[in-house]
């Protein structure tokens, strides 16, 4: 198998870049978010659960996924280079940091996404008690495992003796919320197409997760592969080169939904009357970091168009 090297033209890599900057202006526009303010969604959530504040849990999935899509803005798009510097893009380290990113951030719209504190506070019980299971799991000695059974069981008593009937159903996997997270972006009418189909959502998603496992299907599927020369009879060497679109979709995808989650976040933590502001400041820090091109005037590089 041979990599064919070949250059991307701007016109695919603007909408990569765009999702770089996202990433930058999302860490700042989070760090500005700070405790639930008085009165707010989350603030009534913590109060009907205040052992494992789900303001907390929402920002640190939102802060993972962030995290992974600004390695990529590190790669595609840095903010500092030597102008004789080339950057290589091979298909699976983007589906695989979109994958983690996706996957990190549908766990807070997961959890944002219900009409009631109690609602939410349920599905964020599901999302810490799969977390225990999961570190059970993981952990080493009888005496670690019998320690996280305990605090199953101390989590369930405490729901059990909450305000109202707390029912905490079975964490629905990563699949589940990832489709969720991206019809709900979809019906807040985003433009991407994509996220209003289940199917299409599920291909993107089990395209990444087989990228990072290294699965055969996606490097033939998210690749051009051509025949080359011919080693044994019906054996051929194959060249390939990795298939722009479907970089862009996955991107696309994890991006929509890991904004759509900060700006969520910010509204449940009682900050919406302050997000034009809060924006606006990242925005402005940001547009002073990016280095200046010059084939096109000043006016069209702002970052407040990314």
């Amino acid at each position: 198998m041979m990599v064919k090297r070949t250059k991307i033209p701007r016109t695919i890599i603007e909408p990569w870049v765009a999702v770089a900057h996202t990433a930058r202006l999302l860490e700042d526009i989070l760090s500005q978010i700070g405790d639930p303010r008085q009165g707010s969604n989350f603030e009534k959530i913590n109060t009907l659960y205040p052992y494992e504040r789900s303001s907390d849990w929402c920002r640190e999935f939102l802060s993972a996924g962030i995290e992974h899509m600004l390695l990529w803005a590190s790669h595609v798009a840095p903010l500092s280079f030597h102008p004789d510097t080339e950057v290589t893009h091979t298909f699976r380290p983007v589906q695989t940091l979109s994958r983690a990113a996706v996957e990190s951030a549908a766990h807070a719209l997961w959890v944002m996404d219900q009409d009631t504190a109690q609602g939410c506070v349920e599905r964020h019980l599901s999302v810490v008690l799969d977390d225990l299971q999961q570190q059970r799991k993981a952990a080493l000695g009888s005496d670690r495992k019998g320690y996280l059974k305990k605090a199953e069981s101390l989590l369930l008593k405490r729901a059990e003796a909450a305000d109202g009937e707390i029912i905490i159903d079975h964490f629905p996997g990563y699949m589940a919320i990832v489709k969720q997270a991206a019809s709900t972006v979809a019906a807040k009418g985003s433009a991407d197409t994509d996220l209003a189909d289940p199917a299409v959502v599920e291909r993107l998603w089990r395209a990444s997760a087989g990228s990072a496992h290294g699965k055969r299907w996606p490097a033939m599927e998210l690749q051009f592969v051509r025949p080359e020369r011919e080693i044994a009879p019906g054996i051929f060497e194959t060249s390939r080169t990795p298939d722009p679109d479907a970089i862009t979709k996955i991107l696309n995808l994890t991006s929509a939904v890991l904004s759509y989650g900060v700006l969520r976040f910010a509204d449940y933590s009682g900050y919406e009357p302050d997000l034009p502001a809060i924006m606006e400041a990242a925005r402005q820090r940001l547009s002073k970091k990016i280095p200046r091109r010059t084939d096109i005037p000043d006016s069209e590089q702002d970052a407040s168009k990314t």
